[in-house]
């Protein structure tokens, strides 16, 4: 038996949960430019798993997300269950932004052969998939006593994303950098990373708790 602690998600739940969602959408991604040159612009997530834009394979990359998503539920669970005992609150808050996340994360997978262009249920899923997790990692990192550039930079990403919820005009695919495409994958990659280091940092509160049981 598996024992759920932040070992086992930091070896094997986020990273498993992480490759599951990219190769989904890479799979997508190799249908959907099958028939058009190559354009990294193009490669918008919510296209990728629409079945408008990529009828053949969206949903490789729509299941590919619900199962990353649900993969990262017990994860969850392992960060409240240790933080609580250090700050209650925002380890309390995490854990309900982490929640809403990943409920929508997997109702975006499932709702997408529902989905007909950029329908304003998906792009709110999708948002709130964005700042759940985000915001989840900002907490967690203030109830885990983080670094505070590591808890600054979660910040700045979550006004980044209110800036770009409130002023989509930014996102007007004339450069690589300024294309919906680029951001959506630097995020996903952000919250892998962001997991995963947040998952170090609660296994390293659990070693010194075991050095120190006085610290618990």
């Amino acid at each position: 038996m598996f024992r759920l602690t932040p070992r086992f998600a930091r070896r094997i739940l986020i990273p498993v949960s992480g490759v599951i969602f990219v190769a989904g959408l890479v799979f997508s991604s190799a249908i959907f430019y099958s028939g058009r040159p190559f354009d990294a612009k193009a490669a918008i997530i919510s296209d990728l798993e629409s079945p408008d834009d990529n009828p053949r394979g969206y949903g490789a990359s729509a299941a590919g997300t619900a199962a990353a998503a649900i993969l990262l539920a017990p994860v969850a669970a392992v960060f409240y269950r240790r933080l609580r005992r250090v700050r209650p609150v925002p380890a309390l808050i995490g854990a309900l932004m982490f929640a809403l996340g990943l409920g929508a994360a997997i109702a975006v997978g499932i709702l997408a052969p529902f989905t007909r262009g950029y329908s304003p249920v998906h792009i709110q899923l999708a948002y709130a998939a964005f700042i759940g997790i985000w915001g989840s990692a900002f907490f967690h990192f203030i109830a885990a006593g983080a670094n505070r550039l590591l808890i600054a930079l979660q910040g700045g990403v979550l006004l980044f994303l209110a800036y770009s919820y409130f002023v989509p005009e930014f996102f007007n695919n004339d450069r690589l950098l300024s294309g919906l495409a680029f951001w959506e994958w630097m995020l996903c990659l952000g919250c892998e990373i962001g997991l995963w280091i947040l998952a170090r940092t609660v296994e390293g509160l659990e070693e010194t708790t075991a050095a120190n049981p006085r610290s618990a």
